[in-house]
Parts: structure tokens; C-alpha cells; sequence
């Protein structure tokens, strides 16, 4: 397939909206000219840079620039007319608006009850992070091997990359990056490896832990395209599935749930009747987080013992919260 120049600039302005929104830093002119502008003159990067500037403002992302005195210029997102501003609720606060809320979803008189059930879906993210951690990483500028892989994202290039897992063990390997997700304060990348020859290794996709990855370096002659049945829906792991896995936790789903349930367990766990009861098997590799889940999604916890407990524990802590 050919490939246009309105193709060509349609990926850049991709590239350089996933750069912006992801960077914690500005961006210098010789940085952009040399990552998205290559072979273009002075005059001409100016040129191309106002325009994508004006197409990146009318998708909502507002690109100021930041003089610096006796240097180049610095250029950064203005978050304040570029991204909604958000509230984070603890865990604690958002479990106890879950539990005072959904009483008015089993009431037939109440007219709001799926708005107020897509809202409340929406609380689970807040049990799906720890309070410490997103505020330690709240800072943190992500790093050029982070960008470099989100601009191969982007533009379906293989990267060369060093990667270091969570034993510090480092390996170096070539990826074929495939998608993205984030979860408790921190972005996954799935990606398929490849052979020497540029081929995918059949069953090396994984997924990969986004700051863990030491060096990263774009392999523009290499093109890759995920496979046609791949969605980043069927690697995206539930809060509580973070780390090995330690138990299997059963869950009844409540008559009228199995829909909600459903679509958020998405590929994770099995369902099957039991008892006249619908129970969700999954695997847990944290109990507390699993019980906030259960409270959020709306199920109950039949076992095991630990995590029944947990989950009792932490309605205990509601009522005594409220």
C-alpha cells in the first residue's frame, strides 16, 4: 500500500500528540525538528511545526511555547486549556459512595439508575490504586525509552530494546509493540517478540511494565502490525491481578449483574452456574485489592476464607468510615 503524504502527516501528528501528552518536560525545537522533521530545512520545519501545531489544538491538545533566553525554544502541553481536571477519591471514600449509591440501582421508580451505574463503574479505578504509590509516581517524568516506544506505537515500527523485569535480571530483545494500558499508576505495554529474521516469535507476546524498559531504539525499516484479531482488552489484567497469582477467588453475581459483571471481568476468569447461582472464578494475586473490587463491581466473595475476611473487613471499615 502507498504511502501518502497526508498518511505521513497523519502519523506525525499521532507521534507528536502521544509525546506531548506523555511528556513531564518541554520539548526543545532541535528535539521535535530531529524526531519528527527529519531532513526538513530550518524554514521548513517552522512552517510544518505552525501547522501541526494548529491540527494538535484542534484535537484539544494546546502546545505553548516556553522562551528560554540565549537558547532554543521549549515547547510543553498547557494542561489547564488541554486536559479535564480530575478528583481522586480514596479507597475508603469511594467504597463507601459505592455502598451508600447502589441501593437506587435495584429501585424501579429511580430514573437515573444507568447513569448512576456508569458512574459508579467508573469508582473501580479508585480501588485499582494504591495511594502512596500514585503519589510517588506522580512526579516521575517518564523516560526517552518510554517515548521511543510509544512513538513505534504509533508509527508500527519494531524497537530494539533492554529491558529489566522485576527480578533486575536485564535482557535485550527486539519488540513488536501492539498496545497500551494503565493500571494502579502505571503503564503496560503488550508487544509480540521477534526473531533475527524480523518474524514473530509464536507465543512470545507478553506483556511489559512501560518505566522497566532500560533503552529503547526505533527500527523505522521495520514495520510491524498486530495480528487482526489482537485487542489490548484481552491482556488488560484486573487491579487485583498484578504480581503472581496466589488464589482462586469464586464470586456470586447478584441476578441483573451478570451483564456488568461480564464486561468487566472481559477475558479474565470463567463463569459457570452453581447451585442455582452464577460464580466467577478468577485468579488473585491480592486479596484486600480483590475484596474493594468485589464491593465496586457489586459480587460477593464465597472464597477463599482470606478473602471473604478481607472483603468483611472492608465494608466493616465503610460503615465505621460513615
Amino acid at each position: 500500500m502507498e504511502i501518502t503524504r497526508d498518511d505521513e502527516r497523519a502519523r506525525r501528528i499521532c507521534s507528536l500528540a502521544l509525546e506531548f501528552m506523555s511528556a513531564r518536560a518541554p520539548v526543545s525545537s532541535s528535539d521535535l525538528a530531529r524526531a519528527h522533521y527529519q531532513g526538513l530545512s530550518a524554514d521548513s520545519f517552522r512552517r510544518a511545526w505552525v501547522r501541526d501545531r494548529e491540527t494538535l489544538a484542534a484535537c484539544g491538545v494546546m502546545v505553548t511555547e516556553r522562551p528560554v533566553p540565549g537558547g532554543a525554544s521549549l515547547w510543553a502541553v498547557d494542561e489547564r486549556r488541554s486536559f479535564a481536571r480530575g478528583a481522586e477519591l480514596s479507597p475508603l471514600e469511594a467504597a463507601g459512595l459505592e455502598a451508600a449509591c447502589r441501593p437506587l440501582l435495584d429501585r424501579a421508580d429511580f430514573p437515573l439508575a444507568d447513569e448512576l451505574r456508569l458512574a459508579l463503574a467508573k469508582l473501580s479505578r479508585a480501588f485499582a490504586v494504591d495511594d502512596g504509590a500514585a503519589g510517588a509516581s506522580a512526579g516521575e517524568g517518564e523516560t526517552g525509552a518510554a517515548r521511543t516506544l510509544r512513538a513505534c506505537l504509533a508509527a508500527g515500527h519494531a524497537a530494539a530494546v533492554t529491558y529489566v523485569d522485576a527480578r533486575g535480571a536485564r535482557s535485550e530483545r527486539t519488540l513488536a509493540p501492539w498496545g497500551l494500558f494503565c493500571l494502579r499508576g502505571a503503564t503496560y505495554l503488550v508487544a509480540g517478540r521477534l526473531d533475527e529474521k524480523g518474524g514473530v516469535v509464536a507465543g512470545g507476546t507478553r506483556t511489559y511494565r512501560l518505566d522497566r524498559f532500560e533503552r529503547a531504539r526505533e527500527l523505522p525499516r521495520l514495520s510491524v502490525a498486530a495480528p487482526a484479531d489482537f485487542s489490548v482488552d484481552d491482556w488488560r489484567r484486573l487491579p487485583f491481578q498484578m504480581g503472581p497469582s496466589r488464589l482462586e477467588g469464586a464470586f456470586e453475581v447478584p441476578a441483573g449483574r451478570e451483564a456488568d459483571v461480564r464486561r468487566a471481568a472481559g477475558a479474565q476468569g470463567s463463569f459457570s452456574r452453581e447451585g442455582g447461582a452464577l460464580v466467577w472464578r478468577v485468579g488473585v494475586s491480592d486479596a484486600d485489592a480483590a475484596a474493594s473490587w468485589a464491593i465496586a463491581t457489586g459480587v460477593r466473595p464465597r472464597g477463599p476464607e482470606g478473602l471473604v475476611r478481607a472483603w468483611e473487613r472492608l465494608l466493616r471499615g465503610v460503615l465505621d468510615h460513615v
